[in-house]
C-alpha cells in the first residue's frame, strides 16, 4: 500500500500556458516520464507539445516518453497545453521569462525553408544538372582536397594539394553552422532545426517531370538519360521498387543532414568523433531526447535493430572519421586534414542524394574560447570553408558575432570570397552572420558530468541498452516503474558483447603525430622535426612496453582498410599506408582492449557482437574505458 501511494505521489500535471516552456534537470538515478494529455486549451484549440522541436504525440492510448541518465531538456508549447509528469526530478520549473523558441529560433527555420524551396526549384528546372552532379561521383577512389593547407606537404605524403572536389553550388540547400562558446545550447539549437526539418510540411522530391524522371534513372543504376517505354521494359522486381520510391516521395518533410564537429558530444557513434549523420522523416520525424548518450537523438546500427518507440533514437548510418581527441586544439592541424575528409564525402553524398542537397546542412561545432580569437578563429574559419558555409548562427556572444561579421560578412569579406581548392575557379558562397539569444535553460556542465557521460556513450555502445524493468527493487520491494521506463532508453537493445584474442602481428594500430610537438621556433636552427602533426606512427606492442601501456584499457576505431585489406590471418596493408589513407578512411567500427598478454604477445578485444571483425587496421587516440 505505502508503494502505490508513493507512486501515486509522483504523478502530478503542470498547465503549459501559450508560449511557454517547463524545463527540467535530472541527477543521477532520477527518471522522469511525460505525456501530452488530451483536451482543448482554454482558449478551445488543440494542445500541442515539443521538446527541442520534436513534437509529443498524445492520443486515445497514454503515450509517455521518457527520460534519464541526468538529461536536462525543456517542454515547449504554442497553443498551449496541459502534460502529466511521472517520477522526480531534483529540478524542475516554468519558465518565466520568454523562450527564444516562439520567436527568433523559429523565424530561422523559416529563413531555411525559404532557401530550401529556392534549392528544390533549382533542382526540378535543370535535369541535365542532375546527370553531371551522378558523373562526378563515379570513382569511389578520391582524395580531398586542402582547404586552408594547400601547400602542406610531407615527404610520407604529398597528398591532396592538387586534388578536385566535386562540389557545386546549383541546386544547394542551406548550409548552417551554429556557432558560440561552451554550454549555450549549440546542439540544443541543431537539434531544434533539424526536427523543424524533419516535421516540414513540404515535400522533398524532384516531381514528376523530366527531373524526376532522371533522378528515377540514377537511382536504379541508369545513365539518367529518359529512353522511349522505359517502365515497360522494367523488371516485376523494379517496378515494385519503383512504386515504394514513389511512395517515399509523397511524404513530407526534408531530409538534412546534421555534421558534428565536436568530438567531445559523442554523438554517432562515440567521443573523439568527426560525423555526418543523414537524416529521413521515415520511419519517425523526429529526433528524441530521452538520453544524453544520444546528444542528437540518433544512434548507429552498429548496437543491433531498433524497435519503433516513443523514445527511439533515430537509426543512421553515418560517416564518421576518427579524430582520436575530446578538444579540437590538442592537434588543430589533424582536425582541419579530417574536416577535409570529411567535407568532401558529405560532397560526394550530397551529388547523389538529390534529397538531403535540397535539404542542405547543419552544423554544430566546439565552445569557442577566449584563445581562439588570437587565431582569428582560424579552426572555425577553416570549417566554414570546407563546409562551404552560406549561413553562420553566432549564440548569445556579442564579441564573437562581430568577429565573424568582419570575417565572413563585411562588404570588404564579401568582396574578396576566396576561390575553392580544386574546383576550377568556383567561389567559396557569400555567408550571412546572424546573432542569436541563448536561452535561458541551459545547463553548465562541469568536467565531472562530462566523464560520466563518455563512460556511459562507450558502455551503451558495447552493451547496449539497460532496461529498468529489472532488478529495480528497494529493501527486496519491488519498485514501480514508470510508464515507459520498461525499455532501454533510446529503445537500443541490449547487447552481448564478444570478446576475442589477436596476434600482436596482427591487428595493425596507429596514431597520428605526437601527443605534443614543440612550435617550429623551438627547434635548434636548420632543424627539422621527424615526426609531423598528421604524420603516422605504428604502433609496435611486440617490442615496446610504452605502446603496451598505452593500448591497455583504449578504444580502438576499426577503419575501412585502404588498399582492400588482407586474408584470414593476414595484416591488412603489405606495404606501409600514407597518412591521408588512414586519416580519411571511414570508421567501421569499435573495439576495446580488455587485456594484454605479453607472453603469448596477444590483445584481447571486446566487441559488441560476436563474428569477423571488419577490419585490422585500427587507430588509437585518448578514448579509453575501464569495463567496471
Amino acid at each position: 500500500m505505502e508503494s502505490q501511494a508513493e507512486s501515486s505521489s509522483q504523478y502530478r500535471r503542470v498547465h503549459l500556458p501559450p508560449r511557454s516552456e517547463y524545463r527540467f534537470e535530472l541527477e543521477p538515478h532520477e527518471k522522469l516520464s511525460i505525456r501530452l494529455v488530451q483536451g482543448r486549451t482554454q482558449s478551445g484549440e488543440e494542445p500541442d507539445a515539443e521538446i527541442f522541436g520534436a513534437e509529443l504525440v498524445g492520443g486515445t492510448q497514454e503515450r509517455w516518453y521518457p527520460f534519464g541518465d541526468e538529461a536536462k531538456a525543456a517542454v515547449s508549447s504554442w497553443r498551449g497545453a496541459e502534460i502529466e509528469v511521472a517520477g522526480s526530478a531534483s529540478t524542475e520549473y516554468l519558465a518565466d521569462e520568454p523562450s527564444p523558441v516562439y520567436t527568433a529560433y523559429s523565424n530561422l527555420h523559416l529563413y531555411l525553408e525559404r532557401q530550401r524551396i529556392q534549392a528544390r526549384q533549382a533542382l526540378r528546372a535543370d535535369a541535365k544538372l542532375l546527370s553531371t552532379l551522378a558523373g562526378s561521383v563515379l570513382d569511389p577512389s578520391y582524395i580531398a582536397p586542402r582547404t586552408t593547407d594547400q601547400g602542406t606537404e610531407t615527404e610520407s605524403d604529398p597528398s591532396g594539394t592538387a586534388a578536385s572536389t566535386v562540389y557545386r553550388p546549383e541546386g544547394q540547400g542551406p548550409r548552417v553552422m551554429v556557432l558560440g562558446p561552451e554550454s549555450a545550447g549549440k546542439t540544443s539549437l541543431v537539434k531544434f532545426l533539424a526536427n523543424y526539418a524533419l516535421r516540414s510540411p513540404a515535400v522533398a522530391s524532384l516531381g514528376k517531370g523530366e527531373a524526376g524522371k532522371v533522378a528515377e534513372s540514377l537511382r536504379t543504376g541508369g545513365d539518367g538519360i529518359i529512353y522511349p517505354n522505359m517502365e515497360a521494359n522494367l523488371s516485376e522486381e523494379a517496378k515494385k521498387e519503383k512504386r515504394e520510391e514513389e511512395k517515399r516521395s509523397d511524404i513530407t518533410g526534408w531530409w538534412p543532414v546534421v555534421v558534428n564537429l565536436d568530438p567531445s558530444d559523442g554523438a554517432p557513434p562515440l567521443p573523439c568523433c568527426l560525423s555526418a549523420l543523414p537524416l529521413s522523416p521515415l520511419p519517425l520525424a523526429s529526433l528524441p531526447s530521452a538520453s544524453p548518450a544520444f546528444p542528437l537523438g540518433t544512434n548507429t546500427s552498429t548496437t543491433g535493430a531498433i524497435p519503433p518507440g516513443t523514445s527511439t533514437a533515430h537509426g543512421v548510418a553515418p560517416l564518421s572519421l576518427w579524430l582520436g581527441k575530446e578538444n579540437v586544439r590538442d592537434n588543430e592541424r589533424h582536425f582541419r586534414r579530417v574536416v577535409d575528409w570529411l567535407a568532401e564525402g558529405v560532397e560526394r553524398r550530397l551529388a547523389r542524394d538529390f534529397r538531403s542537397r535540397m535539404s542542405g546542412l547543419v552544423i554544430d561545432t566546439p565552445g569557442v574560447i577566449t584563445a581562439d580569437a588570437r587565431s582569428k578563429y582560424a579552426f572555425i574559419q577553416h570549417c566554414v570553408k570546407a563546409f562551404k558555409v552560406d549561413t553562420i548562427v553566432v549564440l548569445g556572444h556579442e564579441k564573437l558575432n562581430l568577429e565573424m561579421t568582419k570575417l565572413f560578412a563585411s562588404p570588404a569579406a564579401t568582396a574578396q570570397t576566396a576561390e575553392i581548392p580544386g574546383s576550377q575557379g568556383q567561389r567559396l558562397p557569400r555567408v550571412n552572420v546572424i546573432k542569436l539569444p541563448k536561452s535561458g535553460g541551459v545547463v553548465e556542465l562541469d568536467d565531472t558530468y562530462r566523464s560520466r557521460l563518455k563512460a556511459l556513450q562507450v558502455k551503451t555502445y558495447f552493451y547496449g541498452g539497460i532496461s529498468s524493468a529489472g532488478g529495480n527493487t528497494e529493501s527486496g520491494v519491488p519498485k514501480a516503474v514508470l510508464p515507459g521506463h520498461s525499455d532501454p532508453l533510446g529503445g537500443v537493445p541490449s547487447l552481448s558483447p564478444y570478446s576475442t584474442t589477436i596476434p600482436f602481428d596482427l591487428l595493425e594500430i596507429y596514431k597520428i603525430g605526437q601527443e605534443s610537438l614543440a612550435p617550429s621556433s623551438a627547434l635548434p636552427i636548420g632543424a627539422s622535426r621527424t615526426i609531423t602533426e598528421t604524420q603516422l606512427v605504428k604502433l609496435d606492442p611486440t617490442n615496446s612496453a610504452a605502446d603496451q601501456t598505452s593500448l591497455l584499457h583504449s578504444v580502438l576505431a576499426l577503419i575501412q582498410p585502404p588498399r582492400g585489406g588482407g586474408g584470414a590471418g593476414q595484416p591488412d596493408s603489405s606495404t606501409n599506408p600514407t597518412d591521408d589513407e588512414i586519416i580519411g578512411a571511414p570508421i567501421l567500427g569499435f573495439v576495446h582492449v580488455a587485456d594484454i598478454d605479453t607472453v603469448r604477445k596477444k590483445i584481447t578485444v571486446l566487441s559488441p557482437s560476436a563474428g569477423r571483425l571488419p577490419s585490422k587496421t585500427a587507430i588509437i587516440g585518448s578514448l579509453d574505458w575501464q569495463d567496471v
